[in-house]
């Protein structure tokens, strides 16, 4: 491998656990916010804040 190939897999890595780390460690320190299974699935598909539908207007 060379270096341009490893610089951009580098930069890919951090990019991912950056993004990560921001969405998810987020949602921990949210007290509304939790993980949220796939609808029909075991999966899991992401985040759901709870205090999203309370704040909706009519």
């Amino acid at each position: 491998m060379d270096i341009w190939t490893r610089l951009l897999l580098g930069v890919t890595a951090f990019a991912v656990l950056g993004y990560i780390g921001i969405v998810y460690g987020g949602c921990a320190a949210d007290p509304d916010c939790h993980f949220g299974p796939c609808p029909g699935r075991q999966a899991f598909c992401g985040v759901v804040h709870a205090g999203a539908r309370e704040k909706q207007a009519p």
